[in-house]
């Protein structure tokens, strides 16, 4: 006789391959975008057993179709053969850029052969995403390669081959790397990439990034702040509260209160940053409430409250995981009033708290006519209380066209009514 556990396991199985025999007759369209939208859902489904069609639309005209393909194969990790990918490496950017993420998967000579091959390409993007995967391929040639992209004419190759080489236990000149943090005529982005990597890879870095911090661009001195949560507390801890103290600019103090958060020891922290729960920047509000949350500040519960009960959508969305942590009465009912509304994001990440703390509230129940996205989390959370009846899942699991509505609805089954599974087996 099977196991409960085998039961659900055949049925869910069975879905699947139900749901996969659907999909992939969609393979067959002569419409592209059909057939990419097929590879795509197959590939969420973690299917395996449509590799030749996928390898068969690799030489497919339509760029959108060849790159769902490529994702569909990268996905289950298929070995394919040089003679498969070499033509990929002769299209357009795009391909090629995809095309990397398979090389990992070939034999070690053939995945190096192309690594080796669009290191060189003409596209800097496609150098970029090459440089990504080396530390993965542990390729001698294409070491040697990227050691020469370290002088590449475009910053951001130079930028992640350092970073690259770095991560493959390289050594690399760090000088390199501080004259693209220190030049201020690059634009931001290079600048900020290459503080993140001196930071991350380079011993002896805490110097450059504290002077940063007090740079008067305030996009390079929030970098820097936030990247200072990398270094021992006892080493930023006099940086981080000059920048509160002093209510620098609101990206400073955010990133300052962010890595200040994390030294729990220093109890004058709360003081300093309960000023700015009123702040205009609705950012900063949220930073300082999840830093006085992780010092379990008296506070936090009335904060959550009267943002719940205010009008600020924005502020709402932010603040419903907290009453998890803070489910007062108050907070409890204003996510109840909150599944009555027709936001469907604020429903939906209100009834994911409501199922962790097991809620039962006929408003609830009322939401299986909802929309997909919220009858599952409606689901989930009758579940999760115990609040519905092995009847109404087996409905629901029968009737229902989405296999994902299905599946809550199997596991809740499951979870709650194991002795009536064999009668959808």
């Amino acid at each position: 006789m099977k196991s409960t556990k085998q039961i659900f396991l055949n049925i869910k199985e069975r879905l699947i391959q139900e749901r996969i025999k659907r999909i992939s007759t969609d393979l067959n369209s002569t419409n592209a975008i059909t057939v990419a939208v097929a590879f795509n859902e197959l590939r969420r489904l973690r299917d395996r057993w449509h590799t030749q069609e996928a390898i068969k639309a690799l030489s497919h005209p339509e760029e959108f179709l060849v790159i769902s393909a490529i994702k569909y194969l990268a996905a289950i990790s298929y070995p394919l053969e040089s003679k498969d990918v070499e033509p990929l490496l002769k299209r357009g950017e795009r391909i090629k850029k995809e095309s990397v993420s398979l090389f990992p998967h070939m034999s070690m000579m053939d995945g190096c052969g192309m690594l080796s091959l669009t290191l060189e390409d003409s596209s800097p993007a496609v150098r970029i995403k090459s440089l990504k995967i080396l530390d993965k391929m542990g390729c001698e040639e294409a070491i040697k390669k990227a050691k020469k992209l370290t002088e590449d004419p475009d910053v951001q190759v130079r930028i992640e081959a350092v970073r690259s080489l770095a991560a493959a236990g390289e050594e690399v000149d760090p000088k390199i790397i501080i004259d693209v943090i220190e030049d201020p005529k690059l634009p931001f982005n290079a600048r900020s990439s290459a503080m993140k990597v001196f930071a991350g890879y380079f011993s002896g870095s805490l110097p450059l990034i504290k002077k940063l911090s007090k740079s008067t661009y305030s996009k390079i001195s929030s970098t820097a702040i936030t990247l200072m949560g990398k270094f021992p507390c006892n080493e930023i801890w006099d940086s981080l509260k000059e920048i509160i103290n002093d209510s620098a600019p609101v990206e400073n103090v955010e990133a300052a209160i962010k890595n200040a958060s994390t030294c729990k020891d220093k109890k004058e922290l709360e003081g300093m940053i309960l000023k700015y729960v009123n702040y205009p920047s609705k950012s900063l509000k949220i930073t300082t409430l999840k830093a006085l949350i992780s010092l379990e500040s008296q506070h936090v519960e009335g904060i959550i409250e009267e943002i719940l009960d205010g009008n600020d959508r924005n502020l709402k969305i932010s603040v419903i995981p907290f009453v998890e942590r803070f489910p007062s009465k108050a907070n409890v009912e204003s996510l109840l009033k909150i599944i009555e509304g027709e936001d469907e994001e604020l429903t939906e990440k209100s009834l994911r708290v409501l199922s962790k703390l097991k809620i039962k509230d006929e408003r609830i129940k009322q939401l299986l006519d909802g929309s997909k996205r919220i009858k599952i989390q409606a689901l989930k959370s009758l579940i999760a209380s115990k609040d519905i009846d092995s009847d109404e899942l087996i409905d629901i699991f029968r009737n229902s066209d989405s296999i994902e509505v299905k599946m809550e609805a199997l596991n809740g089954i499951a979870k709650l009514f194991p002795q009536r599974l064999e009668e959808l087996s």
